[in-house]
């Protein structure tokens, strides 16, 4: 009986690591007449009539598709207004065909041209259906597309997730920086974009790992494409600012092909534009991302306030991107950037802290002036087959922070080097896959806290790396991945007080093996991770071991509806910083210690999300209920009095939990030049504070607190005909918070209306806008702010002259509260006065 089980075993394994040779079906579809290729073909796989593979034809009607069928099966290959052809196959091979054109007759029917259309996972835009002469770039088009928003820092979503992937012609020449073709790629150049849903980047990985990015592609105009497009724009302006001289300048130049693409940018300002957001990565970068902790930060600058509202800047940004790609699957990508920005802010803040025995209230009022200095640089060369993949990319980061407040007698230094390495290795071999990855980074983290007591120098250097390996399979819909690696980073700091230098190490090795398995099966698929690492502190002489699951069901009814449901369980131990045991000083009054101690935390996320589309009504809604709850070991008590504010962390179990709803929904309506939007959010929060109540005594009481807030924003754009559109942008938020048992601070109502009208006259435009800002600013006060702008735009054939004033009513200060924790705080802030800008734009 053991020999036959030992038999049985040897031949189960035996066939299940045997396996065929990969073999690719490919061709070319062309018109029967004209002899042209045919792009967006279908070629469908069918096994009686249920479709279990796909293929479209690009812009030269080729074709590929990975084979991994047995059996005769049937092949439809079709396209609108072509006679559809059916073929019986059985192998892999070339196949290339002729479709005839054939006409269609239609009976009663009134035909009317689509905007929207779809195929499998992609929805195509018509540009010309949504755009008019009052866009000026891309940006403002892509806004107007039903299912798609643009964030006020330019970026993407679609159905209320940010977009992973930006390409035009299918190539992301700006690394993920796509506001460099957001802000200087003309409306008119582009024909059509379309967004592609469980957009799978490797080749190598279709259709064997689900993916749930989506991506963005731009198709350019053929008159445009391989074009030099070049732009420039000289203006100047006065401020009501002590009479100030205002300038804004700019010269881009793009060439944007399906072989080679090229953008070059330079622009400068001090009239509140914010442009550091194009060197900004807009996408993620998924597992090169290496996360890097410091000890001291530049306090923000921002407000519930259009940027251009409060931005004193004087800017300098300077970008140069180059992409060759070679044939469909090979590629390199060079680009580098500078930003130089000096921003001015005078600012008033009041804090209130709710302390169970007391409350405490600080005041203060300071002028800031922060001076930073950015560069990157980037290579990445890519080779992306069915068969092969190879990328490696090279990064260079750096970035110098200087921030100065006179009246806090402060000067704040951050300082930050980087340099890593990122290569990944995946080879299809018969029915199984192999991948090798592998991560450097070396970074050097310098900064430093002058007060007039005395200066404190941090020097932080890290040098990270993660090698793994994996081996992949999938038979009949289920995918099995094992992934073994090593990681390590060597973490060190010196500290030096004004009393003793102090040298910090946090140094880890870990070792981990992460078993995948994905299952789909008609219209389900279900994932499960189980990841387990092993890892070791050496200073610190602390051991963990960390499992962290997760699981992932979704279910597709159709193409309209889609359901799904995620799970996962996540435990980690405490970044660099929050590792250090000492006493160190973050600003002229906040102390923080580790107190020697060694935090650690449990995460566990649960998440519930339904969508329905239907790009021929243009209705898009999706809804989304996510609940968190952690779990530490430690706590930071909270100490305040009016000259200084002392966090320590107490060994303490503590927990908190979060509750969010959140909804999208996006509406076009075709014949009334129409896009209508409303963002919902309903969340709760509650969590445990720490606070001393006296310093004799060291005695401490735990306070519980709760926060709740609502937010509704509704969008419209309207553009019933090319002499008029209107915009307007409404956003509401109301949230209140719960300290303990007796203290319940005043729910705030903060609500913000933008309208933006365009009248057009021949060639030129006139744009009014207006916004009113109504904030709560504690119990039965509140603030109401207008502000007021107009625009006057004249167009004639490559010249744009644009005459402009804003904050018609000379409005100079604002002012808001918002709630966190046990705390209340208000700030009074200055902002642009009336101001008067003239520019000049002229394309070559």
């Amino acid at each position: 009986m053991n020999k036959k089980i030992t038999i049985l075993f040897f031949l189960f394994l035996f066939s299940f690591l045997s396996s065929t040779h990969a073999q690719t079906l490919k061709g070319k579809i062309t018109d029967a007449e004209t002899n042209l290729p045919l792009e967006a073909v279908m070629i469908s796989v069918l096994r009686g009539n249920t479709t279990i593979d796909y293929a479209l034809t690009d812009a030269k009607g080729q074709f590929s598709l990975p084979w991994k069928h047995s059996g005769t099966l049937q092949l439809n290959i079709s396209l609108l207004g072509y006679k559809r052809e059916m073929r019986n196959i059985n192998a892999a091979g070339t196949l290339n065909l002729s479709l005839q054109p054939e006409a269609i007759v239609l009976k009663e029917v009134q035909i009317r041209p689509g905007r929207i259309n779809t195929r499998k996972d992609t929805v195509r835009y018509d540009l010309a259906q949504f755009a008019s002469s009052k866009d000026v770039h891309i940006k403002d088009v892509l806004k107007k597309l039903p299912g798609v928003d643009v964030d006020e820092n330019g970026q993407v979503k679609y159905k209320g997730k940010a977009i992973d992937h930006y390409f035009v012609e299918g190539m992301d020449v700006t690394g993920g920086r796509y506001n460099q073709i957001n802000n200087n790629l003309s409306a008119k150049a582009v024909k059509t974009a379309e967004i592609m849903e469980n957009y799978q980047s490797v080749k190598a990985l279709k259709g064997k790992i689900n993916s749930e990015e989506v991506a963005l592609n731009l198709k350019l105009d053929p008159k445009a494409r391989d074009q030099w497009i070049a732009n420039t724009t000289l203006g100047a302006g006065w401020s009501d600012d002590n009479d100030k001289l205002l300038w804004e300048g700019g010269l881009n130049a793009l060439q944007l092909g399906k072989g080679k693409q090229s953008v070059y940018n330079y622009k400068t300002n001090n009239n509140g534009k914010d442009l550091s957001n194009e060197q900004t990565i807009l996408t993620g970068s998924g597992w090169q991302e290496v996360p890097l902790s410091g000890f001291l930060a530049q306090p923000g600058i921002s407000a519930p306030l259009d940027k251009k509202r409060l931005l004193f800047n004087e800017t300098h940004t300077l970008n140069g991107n180059r992409m060759y790609k070679w044939n469909e699957d090979r590629s390199l990508r060079m680009q580098a950037g500078y930003t130089h920005d000096v921003i001015r802010q005078q600012r008033g803040n009041t804090q209130i802290y709710y302390q169970p025995t007391d409350t405490i209230q600080i005041d203060e009022t300071y002028h800031y002036r922060l001076r930073s200095d950015a560069a990157n640089l980037e290579l990445r060369y890519e080779d992306n087959s069915n068969r092969n993949y190879i990328s490696n990319r090279f990064t260079m980061d750096g970035e110098i922070n200087h921030g100065r407040s006179e009246e806090l007698r402060q000067t704040l230094r951050t300082s930050r080097l980087s340099a890593g390495n990122y290569f990944n290795l995946i080879r299809n071999r018969e029915n199984s896959t192999w991948e090798f990855r592998s991560a450097t980074q070396y970074a050097y983290q310098p900064a430093s806290l002058l007060l007039e007591e005395g200066k404190s120098k941090f020097n932080q250097h890290s040098f990270y790396t993660d090698n793994s390996a994996a081996y992949l399979r999938k038979y009949n819909g289920f995918t099995q991945q094992y992934k073994a690696g090593i990681q390590g980073e060597r973490a060190t700091m010196k500290y030096i007080p004004p009393t003793q230098p102090n040298d910090f190490n946090a140094s880890n090795l870990s070792l981990y093996f992460n078993p995948y398995f994905q299952l789909q099966r008609g219209k389900w698929l279900a994932t499960l991770s189980l990841p387990l690492k092993a890892q070791r502190y050496f200073s610190q002489q602390r051991s963990f071991l960390f499992f962290n699951p997760s699981t992932y069901l979704r279910y597709k009814l159709d193409y309209h509806w889609t359901f799904s449901l995620y799970g996962s369980l996540k435990r980690s131990a405490g970044d660099f910083s929050d590792l250090y045991p000492g006493l160190y000083q973050t600003d002229y009054r906040t102390w923080r210690s580790g107190n020697g101690l060694f935090p650690t935390s449990t995460t566990q996320t649960y998440n519930l999300y339904g969508e329905y589309k239907n790009t021929v009504q243009e209705f898009f809604v999706t809804a989304s209920l996510t609940y968190s709850r952690s779990n530490r070991n430690t706590l930071f008590e909270q100490s305040v009095s009016e000259n200084a504010i002392v966090y320590t962390q107490r060994e303490l179990p503590n927990h908190s939990d979060s509750w969010n709803l959140s909804s999208t929904l996006s509406k076009g309506i075709y014949d009334w030049h129409l896009k209508t939007s409303l963002t919902l959010l309903l969340s709760r929060s509650n969590g445990e504070q720490l606070t001393r109540l006296t310093d004799s005594d060291q005695q401490s009481l735990l306070q519980t607190y709760r926060y709740d807030y609502l937010k509704a924003e509704p969008k419209i754009i309207w553009s019933p005909a090319d002499l008029f559109e209107a915009e307007y942008h409404a956003t509401l938020g109301y949230g209140g918070s719960k300290i303990g048992s007796d203290t319940r601070l005043s729910p705030l109502l903060d609500f913000v209306q933008r309208l933006h009208l365009t009248f057009s006259i021949g060639q030129v435009d006139l744009r009014l806008s207006g916004e009113h800002y109504r904030n709560d600013l504690g119990e039965h006060t509140h603030l109401n702010t207008v502000f007021a702008d107009a625009s006057l735009i004249y167009k004639r054939k490559k010249w744009r002259l644009e005459a402009s004033l804003n904050n018609l009513f000379n409005k100079k200060e604002y002012a808001y509260t918002t709630y966190s924790a046990t705390q209340s705080y208000t700030s009074r802030l200055n902002i642009r006065p009336r101001e008067v800008m003239a520019t000049v734009n002229y394309q070559f």
